[in-house]
């Protein structure tokens, strides 16, 4: 009985000093659970750290994405409610109702420098004719064109900024004419411009739109600018013709190179058939530029080089706003030069180049609709050129019959007058006689002998009395026939023998 009453007390204490151990143990093992835990923790925060900052990063790349996933959706909304609602009436309307649209800006100092301006309203005819083709080919004063380094007096030049919305800067100016190429070549060298634009021709329909202002074949001196062709024309693409031409000032080494770019097939007052070459030439002048600013002329400066700067314009804006409208483009293109877009078909030719630029960077394809809508454009642009080719023709051709006609009748005039002076007799000056001089006998007997100076003196005045005028001995009587002296004298002998037998 007390073996198996110890043996039941040695297992309960056994038990109990086990639970103890458990209950030791159990601390501790929670301790190190939760040391391992902490540092699970530590090292899951440093991943989460990590993983945020990365999460970081890539937002701004997703962000820029969405922004030109924003910005091309919204020329893709433009570019399909333009086209399905695109008719070539209906804009031409819109452009009529909007064509005499003129902001509120001073142009004072353009209109005192008259003779630096390519079209002077100075004689009637011309402001008749201005007053239906060029509003407006003066500068506002607040955003033309300042030449650097001159006098107030002499720093005007026909010449625009025009900055766009998202800061790239165009100058819109007039073709230079005689008096202002060295003005011309100094804006270049002061602005730093490496792009110039041209979009005319220098002659059209035997007029003069714009002066040479370099030579292709020799070095040619503009004021204090000495220029100078370093690459002749090449053409990227037709109707392109791209030159690089070399601008140095005098007693400067720098020498300053300038792009030059002539699109030289649009024709005043209309627009070119095809879009893309024009697209080729901003895409290329916009590379040129290196952000500097880009120099566009055509004649006025007004047309073709706004319809040419209306590309960059619309196109910022419409990624900006899909509900921009053409006539913001045409009237935000006026505020910064006057008289911006003078034709329908410019009008309409903008909204073509627009939509031709987001088909070209592959924003929107090219569908039916475009393709309605060109050649709408194209069979419209036809029939308005040859329109115009047609009345050009006839001004020429009236032109050359007034000339025929002057000319024949300044011809008619000197041959009459001709006529006339051949038929009027010549009218032969009477010299009055005089009553003859009696003489001597003695002196009239006497032979002639070698007259002293003073009976030459006496004898001339005899003759000159008597109407006779000697000339190497030889006499010319009063009834113009040519007599010698010795006969003179033998009838002046006969003469006073008939008087004495009377």
């Amino acid at each position: 009985m007390v073996s198996i009453r110890v043996f039941e007390l040695l297992i309960s204490f056994k038990t109990q000093g086990t639970k103890c151990k458990e209950k030791e143990g159990k601390p501790i093992q929670e301790g190190i659970n939760n040391q391992r835990n902490r540092t699970q923790d530590t090292q899951d925060e440093g991943s989460l750290h990590v993983e945020k900052t990365q999460s970081d990063e890539l937002p701004e790349e997703e962000k820029e994405k969405k922004k030109t996933s924003e910005k091309s959706t919204r020329c893709v909304v433009w570019s399909q409610n333009m086209l399905k609602t695109a008719k070539i009436s209906r804009m031409t309307q819109e452009y009529r109702d909007n064509k005499g649209y003129k902001p509120n800006l001073s142009t004072a100092i353009s209109e005192k420098t008259m003779e630096k301006n390519r079209y002077q309203l100075t004689h009637r005819y011309f402001q008749i004719f201005a007053s239906f083709r060029y509003h407006h080919i003066f500068c506002a004063d607040e955003n033309r064109v300042v030449l650097k380094g001159r006098d107030s007096s002499n720093d005007y030049i026909n010449a625009s900024w025009m900055e766009m919305p998202d800061g790239l800067q165009f100058i819109s100016t007039q073709g230079p004419i005689k008096n202002t190429i060295a003005d011309f070549w100094h804006m270049i060298y002061t602005e730093k411009c490496s792009v110039i634009v041209m979009l005319c021709q220098y002659v059209e329909d035997e007029q003069e739109k714009c002066q040479r202002y370099f030579s292709d074949s020799s070095e040619k001196e503009f004021g204090e600018y000495t220029v100078k062709v370093v690459e002749k024309a090449v053409e990227p693409w037709n109707p392109v013709k791209m030159t690089v031409i070399q601008l140095q000032k005098k007693n400067c080494s720098l020498k300053h190179l300038v792009h030059h770019y002539w699109y030289y097939d649009w024709h005043d007052q209309v627009a070119p058939l095809d879009p893309v070459p024009m697209i080729k030439l901003y895409k290329a002048v916009l590379k040129k530029s290196a952000s500097k600013p880009i120099v566009v002329h055509c004649s006025a400066g007004v047309g073709r080089t706004s319809t040419f700067v209306g590309i960059h314009l619309g196109s910022v804006m419409i990624r900006e706003s899909s509900s921009v409208e053409m006539v913001e483009i045409l009237k935000r293109l006026r505020k910064m030069r006057l008289g911006s877009i003078q034709s329908q078909l410019q009008y309409v030719f903008l909204t073509v180049l627009i939509i031709t630029l987001f088909i070209e960077d592959k924003i929107i394809k090219k569908d039916e609709l475009f393709e309605s809508l060109l050649n709408k454009y194209v069979g419209v642009t036809k029939k308005v050129t040859a329109a115009i080719m047609e009345e050009e023709e006839r001004k020429r051709l009236r032109r050359k019959e007034r000339e025929a006609k002057e000319k024949e009748k300044e011809a008619r005039e000197k041959k009459d007058l001709k006529n006339v002076e051949m038929k009027t007799p010549k009218v032969q000056k009477e010299v009055p006689s005089r009553p003859a001089v009696r003489r001597s006998p003695a002196t009239v007997e006497d032979p002639p002998t070698k007259e002293s100076p003073s009976n030459a003196a006496n004898d001339n005045t005899f003759e000159e009395r008597n109407g006779t005028k000697c000339l190497d001995q030889k006499l010319i009587s009063p009834n113009g026939e040519r007599q010698t002296k010795l006969e003179r004298n033998r009838q002046k002998r006969m003469g006073r023998k008939g008087r004495k037998r009377n």
